[in-house]
């Protein structure tokens, strides 16, 4: 499957980036038309749009949800260290952020860069794979790729980018949905189990409790405490602020989710996060599989 590349720069000021959302503007704001799928990107009075990064997720520094309040995961764990190396993969120093994160200056104002993407997602965010500086080159002879060109996205293009470089650093967990190519999911499943084993001091996976069990005694649990997968996360914040912290009725409200995925070894597709979420003792969860054996179906 083919990528759409456009070029253009980054800009983070007034903006709340983590370590898997950036704010990017093309050269030509008329690419976004081109972004194919069901959902049409987002685009500021500017012609800049919000850029979630594909195949990765980053703890969670500010999340609404239910709200009324943001809530996010454990800062210290991980969460700020994701941001903030994304930011300065991209070329941002001397970031400057308000007590609620949002972007107040930062040196340089504006970074060059492309993504590759093959959609928007449901809340008009572009999926995309980000890069740095110049296009990839594409062709015999080489040339360097244009806005608008379609490309096979070879695994040397994709360890070029964003998404590579914070997964291959522990510092993001993967979370792929179904538009990204098969072989690229391969090599990030690969580059996860490796991050994974190593164990980088300041990664998620010094902390991770995902699939080794996370006791929940309130809110505080997952926003303090413990560093699970966030979409795991995203969930429960959510339905802790609606029930509380008994996790008796957790199956259930997952369920009700309806998220939809492919696990290895299963033809037919999922539906609800409970099928691969177990509760024990009354408070305690864990994933089943890893998160990387879960391929979610775009909504």
């Amino acid at each position: 499957m083919s990528m759409l590349l456009i070029t253009g720069s980054y800009r983070i000021l007034g903006d709340r980036p983590d370590g898997d959302t950036v704010h990017f503007t093309p050269r030509d704001p008329g690419f976004w038309c081109e972004v194919p799928g069901q959902h049409r990107v987002k685009r500021d009075e500017n012609g800049g749009a919000s850029l979630r990064l594909d195949g990765i997720d980053a703890t969670e520094t500010h999340y609404k949800g239910v709200g009324p309040e943001f809530v996010h995961q454990p800062l210290r764990l991980g969460a700020h260290a994701a941001r903030d190396e994304l930011l300065s993969w991209l070329g941002f120093d001397d970031v400057v952020q308000d007590p609620e994160e949002k972007v107040t200056a930062s040196a340089p104002e504006t970074v060059p860069g492309y993504i590759l993407t093959s959609g928007a997602d449901v809340y008009g965010r572009c999926v995309a794979l980000i890069g740095r500086g110049d296009p990839p080159e594409i062709g015999n002879p080489p040339k360097p790729a244009k806005s608008g060109d379609r490309i096979d996205v070879t695994v040397d293009m994709l360890h070029r980018t964003a998404n590579h470089h914070l997964l291959s650093r522990g510092l993001v967990y993967p979370t792929f949905y179904s538009n990204l190519p098969r072989e690229l999911r391969a090599n990030m499943t690969t580059t996860t189990q490796e991050a994974r084993a190593a164990q980088v001091p300041g990664g998620v996976w010094s902390y991770d409790v995902t699939t080794s069990g996370a006791k929940i005694d309130s809110l505080a649990s997952l926003t303090d405490e413990l560093v699970i997968v966030p979409k795991l996360f995203r969930r429960l914040a959510d339905y802790i602020r609606l029930f509380g912290p008994s996790l008796a009725c957790l199956p259930s409200y997952l369920a009700g989710g309806a998220d939809e995925f492919y696990v290895p070894g299963q033809r037919d597709s999922i539906v609800g996060l409970q099928r691969v979420v177990e509760v024990t003792n009354g408070n305690t969860l864990r994933m089943t599989r890893p998160i990387e054996d879960l391929v979610f179906v775009e909504k």
